[in-house]
């Protein structure tokens, strides 16, 4: 199976490099010329803690992929969220009849896949790798995590064993039957992560804070209220179990604080020190992805009837920053703290 990854920043960056070194049949897509022929001419270089990789794997434009007119087979699609449609329209006319589109991205992307190229070629899919994209080349992989996909109706279907067997060569994937409660899961602790971006401060800081880890769990258990509407289980990964947080009226504090403690531990091992979203506004000077993440969320949840106060000041303190009416800082987690002392007694 040929693989075309779509996206060569942080994610797509390192699942394609993992699996050209391995000697899989892959090709980076990406949009940023300079990008594709630094690959191209130098190969990309993945910094990772203890050593470098310089991989020679071939990468394209997608206006050259299109001027090949060369069908694809599987799109592992790797762009930020908001970037879904954009980066897909252009090439379904090379999709063939069984052809199909993993989302290996944050958020609930396989809602925007669907409208491109159709339910019966999209194929859900969880990340969690730390990573970076650094400069045209060159990425940095900051810590390990995991990798699943699965049908959207829960089903092990052929392409998906096909598919495992040619990602078995990343450090942690699996297929599953419930690739729903991987996403919903990693979008309540994507509200905790986008916690730590309103500060300086580093993620394993945050999260070792006593001061704001009911807080931090409460911007969690919101969104999972919402996959409890939805019926939707979600599941435990990379030492974040969604069990420890929600719901919020049986939680059982010793639990939760080991289970962060635990994390403490894992985050303080990496490389990568400070979320994708940080490193969105503070470094790369550019919008987060995190109100599409969101987006989705919020209708459900007016339609259910849950309110999301919490999250909804979370995103508010967030395009703040973005628009450059706010300053990093811990100051930003006082005001949630403040917020959700007055809501969850």
């Amino acid at each position: 199976m040929k693989i075309t990854v779509v996206g060569a920043g942080a994610i797509g960056g390192v699942i394609g490099a993992q699996l050209a070194r391995a000697g899989r049949d892959v090709e980076l897509v990406d949009i940023v010329e300079e990008h594709v022929n630094k690959i191209n001419n130098d190969g990309l270089l993945v910094k990772t803690q203890e050593d470098d990789w310089l991989v020679n794997i071939k990468a394209a434009t997608p206006d050259q992929i299109v001027q090949r007119q060369e069908p694809i087979e599987c799109i592992l699609l790797c762009v930020k969220a908001q970037f879904t449609k954009d980066a897909l329209t252009p090439l379904l006319p090379l999709l063939k009849e069984d052809s199909f589109v993993v989302s290996i991205q944050n958020g609930l992307c396989e809602i925007d896949i669907e409208e491109v190229v159709g339910r019966d070629r999209t194929v859900g899919g969880f990340v969690n790798i730390f990573a970076d994209y650094i400069e045209p080349g060159v990425i940095s992989y900051g810590g390990k995590g995991s990798v699943s996909i699965g049908e959207l109706d829960g089903t092990i279907s052929e392409r998906l064993k096909r598919l495992e067997q040619e990602l078995s060569d990343l450090e942690d994937v699996r297929i599953s039957e419930n690739v729903l409660g991987y996403l919903w899961a990693k979008l309540a602790y994507g509200a905790i992560l986008t916690a730590t971006a309103l500060t300086n401060e580093i993620m394993a800081d945050i999260f070792a804070n006593h001061r704001y880890r009911q807080m931090l769990m409460n911007l969690a258990s919101e969104v999972l209220a919402v996959a409890d509407y939805m019926n939707i289980e979600t599941v435990k990964f990379d030492d974040w179990d969604p069990k420890d947080a929600y719901p919020i009226e049986s939680r059982d504090n010793e639990k939760m604080n080991a289970q962060l403690d635990i994390h403490v531990k894992r985050l303080q091992g990496y490389s990568k020190v400070r979320s994708g979203i940080w490193r969105d506004i503070a470094v790369r000077k550019r919008r987060t992805e995190k109100p599409y993440h969101f987006k989705p969320i919020f209708t459900i949840a007016e339609r259910a009837n849950i309110e999301m106060p919490l999250t909804k000041l979370l995103l508010s303190l967030l395009n703040e920053i973005e628009e450059g009416k706010r300053e990093f800082g811990l100051g930003n987690l006082e005001i949630l703290l403040e917020k959700n002392d007055s809501i969850y007694k």
